[in-house]
């Protein structure tokens, strides 16, 4: 039996009042549509008329809140609160069978990828050996490093190397940290559940008032219908092509470590006399997050993911209550059917979502780096996760140095989550010490 923190005001088991929950639940709808720009850039960038742009991010949202509410499940899913969104790391595959073949083949690769994922999900249960406690540990914590350069990127307002840091993006940014993290700090536990939702507030007024939203986004949400069925012209038709199986079939594996250290994230943040993950829980979990990939792909939209920045807000305020999911989930999946509230959502200004997720980061990354030193480190141990992460952080500091990975090798390359979630699997089974023979 799993023993509630006592940082959490809200365990797993326990049930908000009405008023409290449709706010806990904003809030996390607020970092799950934070990646909604995704679809409107590809289907811009295929040459997609607005009304399909905004077909594909409401049906995304709507695969998104249905597998929000899966994952609730203990049945069918983990049983926590670990919310979906427009998966990231699907983007260029996705992008690549848009290009080839439209959404038709889009859509197509997508329940591949799921189904991809579904088929390894009750292998996991059976890995257990594969993932101790240090390799446990630094899949969490590379969970939250793999948040970094976007996090960086929004605060200081540079959205391609070599641009200059734009002074009140970081003014705007910095406003909305502090306030979070004071009112997280020294607001007591009934002021810190809304740390975000009033930075969020705060945050959009400040972006407002300097100009960083910009005025066609106002007009453009002033003319948007309230309600709309988000439907398109080739939502039904679907295309399939095996030269694109290999790489979704990886991202979805790479997709499935990350949803993997954000389930473990999970448990610890529910039970405070956790020591090992449950990888039935996890099997579970992972199963889940496939089925909501499928969906997206059967719909019509792009490929959902689990949210980390979600996973660290939910440990920021105190509140894990998976009937926060379950809202969350009804109310994006009804997000889906308005684009008015589509669009305010996915208008979030660059400097607002920059101080959440360097203010979710903080909570994911000292997770795992807790898991690590749980146990007293032996230089077996030490080789593992130090060689994993030197490599892992690598990538990230200077990705230049693998532009000339073979190409049978890239996959691996693709984030620092991979690479050293893959590197630290392999250690462990090279360096594992020889049970001794019984004589």
């Amino acid at each position: 039996m799993a023993r509630k923190p006592a940082t959490l005001l809200y365990g797993l088991d326990d049930r908000p009042s009405p008023g409290v929950l449709f706010m806990l639940a904003l809030q996390h709808n607020f970092l799950m549509a934070s990646t909604l720009l995704l679809p409107v850039v590809l289907i811009s960038e295929i040459g997609g008329p607005p009304a399909e742009v905004q077909s594909v991010v409401g049906l995304t949202m709507i695969a998104a809140g249905i597998g929000t509410i899966l994952q609730t499940s203990g049945r069918l899913g983990s049983g926590y609160l670990c919310p979906n969104l427009c998966g990231p790391n699907f983007f260029a595959a996705s992008a690549e069978a848009a290009w080839l073949g439209g959404l038709p083949l889009m859509r197509g690769m997508t329940m591949v990828a799921g189904l991809v994922e579904a088929l390894l999900a009750p292998l996991l249960r059976h890995l257990k050996f594969l993932f101790p406690t240090e390799v446990t540990g630094l899949v969490v914590f590379m969970v939250g490093v793999s948040l970094v350069p976007v996090g960086a990127s929004k605060f200081l307002g540079i959205d391609y190397t070599g641009d200059p840091i734009r002074p009140v993006v970081l003014l705007v940014a910095t406003v909305t940290f502090l306030l979070m993290a004071v009112i997280n700090v020294r607001g007591g536990p009934r002021l810190k559940l809304y740390s975000v939702l009033i930075g969020l507030v705060v945050g959009y007024a400040l972006s407002a008032a300097t100009g960083l939203v910009p005025a066609e986004h106002w007009s453009a949400l002033k003319d948007a219908p309230l309600f709309a069925l988000p439907f398109h012209s080739k939502m039904l038709d679907v295309r399939f092509e095996w030269s694109l199986v290999p790489p979704f079939a990886i991202v979805s594996i790479c997709g499935a470590l990350k949803s993997m250290g954000n389930l473990i994230t999970c448990q610890k943040a529910n039970d405070d006399d956790w020591q090992q993950p449950d990888m039935k829980r996890v099997s579970k979990g992972i199963f889940a997050d496939s089925l909501s990939v499928m969906l997206a792909g059967a719909l019509g939209g792009m490929a959902t993911d689990t949210s980390s920045s979600n996973v660290g807000l939910s440990q920021a305020s105190g509140a894990t209550s998976r009937v926060i999911g379950v809202v969350a989930g009804v109310m994006f999946v009804l997000y889906g059917f308005s684009p008015k509230v589509t669009m305010l959502l996915s208008m979030m200004p660059q400097p607002v979502m920059g101080a959440i997720v360097v203010f979710v980061t903080c909570f994911m990354m000292l997770s795992g780096l807790q898991i690590l030193l749980t146990t007293k480190p032996r230089p077996r141990e030490i080789f593992v996760v130090g060689v994993a992460m030197f490599f892992g952080l690598s990538l990230d500091i200077m990705p230049q140095l693998y532009v000339s990975v073979p190409s049978w090798l890239r996959p691996m390359f693709q984030s620092s989550l991979t690479l050293s979630a893959i590197l630290a699997v392999i250690l462990n089974q090279v360096l594992r010490q020889p049970k001794p023979v019984a004589r």
